[in-house]
């Protein structure tokens, strides 16, 4: 049995011996393993290959799209190295994608299988990020489920953010085949003072969704789930 498959067992034998004790409940957090989204062996070759930039319609590319894919490639390359047991090639200098469109480049087989060829990378690693600075205060609707009766209510939270939204979509190629073997779309918002915005440094320290989301690509990652028990 995986150790996924005993620690959903544990959460029902809990759920179900707390079912017939009374009418209150009580929420509870669980850490629970997923395994890896790759099947690898953990000697893989692991190439970092174009990291794009994320168009905005006809907007010029800034400052800090240029700034935040170049130091992408190297929190991306520093995170496998430093949680997985992957071989991270060296970066190829002279690698230039045919389209600076993720999405377009993704359907380019050929180029990836060239790319793996030449490198003898088993799976080349790419994204596209897109960066937004934000500084607003204002009123969303989030749901909320009441712990007395189990029902969905809305309600109104102030939400004040100030920092780094990024929104990266994830792409890993076969080296041999060339083709896709996983895309995922990831997001984590990273908060700063007000007189950092300007600041382009360290933008991917401490995202422990994205770090823990990108390290699940390639290794077991544990996440916390919100569980109710019912209780005297």
């Amino acid at each position: 049995m995986t150790r996924r498959g005993a620690t959903r067992l544990m959460v029902a034998a809990l759920l179900l011996a707390a079912t017939g004790a009374g009418a209150g409940t009580k929420e509870v957090r669980v850490n629970l393993i997923l395994q890896p989204d790759l099947k690898l062996n953990g000697s893989e070759k692991i190439l970092i290959g174009p990291i794009l930039v994320e168009p905005r319609g006809d907007a010029p590319v800034s400052t800090l799209d240029r700034t935040a894919s170049r130091e992408f490639e190297g929190y991306l390359r520093t995170l496998l190295r430093r949680r997985t047991r992957l071989d991270v090639l060296a970066r190829e200098a002279s690698l230039r994608p045919p389209s600076d469109s993720a999405l377009e480049l993704a359907t380019m087989t050929d180029f990836w299988r060239e790319l793996g060829e030449r490198t003898g990378a088993d799976y080349i690693v790419s994204a596209a990020i897109d960066v937004q600075v934000l500084d607003r205060a204002g009123y969303t609707t989030e749901k909320y489920v009441s712990p007395a009766d189990g029902k969905t209510y809305f309600r109104q939270v102030l939400v004040e953010e100030t920092g780094f939204k990024f929104n990266v979509l994830l792409l890993i190629f076969d080296g041999s085949s060339g083709d896709k073997v996983f895309q995922d779309q990831i997001s984590d918002f990273k908060e700063r003072s007000e007189r950092k915005l300007n600041v382009y440094t360290d933008m991917f320290g401490d995202l422990f969704h994205l770090e823990n989301r990108l390290a699940g690509v390639f290794v077991p990652r544990s996440v916390v789930a919100k569980r109710t028990l019912y209780t005297d």
